[in-house]
């Protein structure tokens, strides 16, 4: 049996955004979006694993986070845990007080 393994409580979005690998820039909508890390929905894909970029607006303000790839969904896009960061801190900040969920 497998329990919740994010740490924080997402929102649903949908958020304007782009992501950038090694191979150029695409613009996604973003979805569930936390502290920790968002899913990109994009009918281009990044394998697991890859560091990539993500840029996000959020209210007034757009922030561009480093993350890392943690699974991909061949049909809807794919899931990214944020690296901290300035610009992840910042996110964290504007998006305000988020509870973590329970492990």
């Amino acid at each position: 049996m497998t329990g919740e393994r994010r740490q924080y409580a997402r929102r649903a979005g949908p958020f304007e955004g782009a992501w950038s690998d090694a191979s150029g820039r695409r613009e996604c909508r973003i979805t569930d979006l936390s502290p920790g890390g968002c899913f990109v929905d994009s009918p281009a894909g990044a394998a697991p694993g890859t560091a990539i970029t993500v840029s996000v607006v959020f209210g007034d303000a757009r922030f561009t986070v480093p993350g890392e790839v943690v699974y991909l969904d061949r049909v809807q896009g794919f899931g990214v845990r944020f690296v901290p960061s300035d610009q992840q801190r910042a996110l964290a900040y504007v998006m305000g007080p988020t509870e973590p969920l329970g492990r």
